[in-house]
């Protein structure tokens, strides 16, 4: 039994197309740039596992706009003083709670570093308003803040007292 086929114009055939085009994607050089990292953090983090790239064109690396949105989500991340080792751990969690614990512990950390730069604030605006020579001989309230840690050691990370 024979098959014959009949061409018809205008007819298109229907063929499953990816769902992204070739310029769609981004080279690793418009990513780091769009992202403002170079192109060495790229593929960094992909040694890293925080990034993949999407596919490949002629060897190249392409990228999609969501992994975009990862990279750019990863800077935010590593701004918030996170290590590389939470960010894989954020990435990378299975449930809610698994990376709200580690934005929380991070928030504590971040809540303790304020409290400690607060307090040396204060303690330079003291010595600021001192009227003599010298702050280490001659404050009243470097003295005493002086005197006090002599007496109880040193202030617990975060104390917001100053000896004034």
């Amino acid at each position: 039994m024979e098959t014959t086929l009949t061409v018809e114009p205008g007819f298109k055939s229907t063929v499953d197309v990816p769902p992204t085009r070739v310029t769609d994607l981004l080279t690793i050089g418009e990513l780091a740039g769009r992202a403002g990292v170079a192109t060495s953090a790229v593929r960094f983090y992909e040694r890293q596992g925080l990034l993949d790239p999407d596919e490949r064109v002629s060897g190249q690396r392409r990228y999609r706009h969501q992994t975009l949105r990862r990279l750019v989500f990863i800077g935010m991340l590593q701004e918030s003083g996170l290590s590389l080792d939470d960010i894989g751990r954020i990435l990378h969690a299975t449930d809610v709670e698994e990376w709200k614990a580690i934005g929380r512990a991070r928030l504590d950390d971040l809540t303790a570093e304020i409290e400690r730069l607060e307090d040396a604030r204060q303690r330079l605006e003291l010595s600021l308003l001192c009227r003599f020579d010298h702050p280490l001989t001659e404050c009243r309230w470097m003295g005493e803040e002086i005197d006090r840690r002599l007496d109880l050691g040193p202030p617990p990370t975060g104390s917001s007292e100053t000896g004034s």
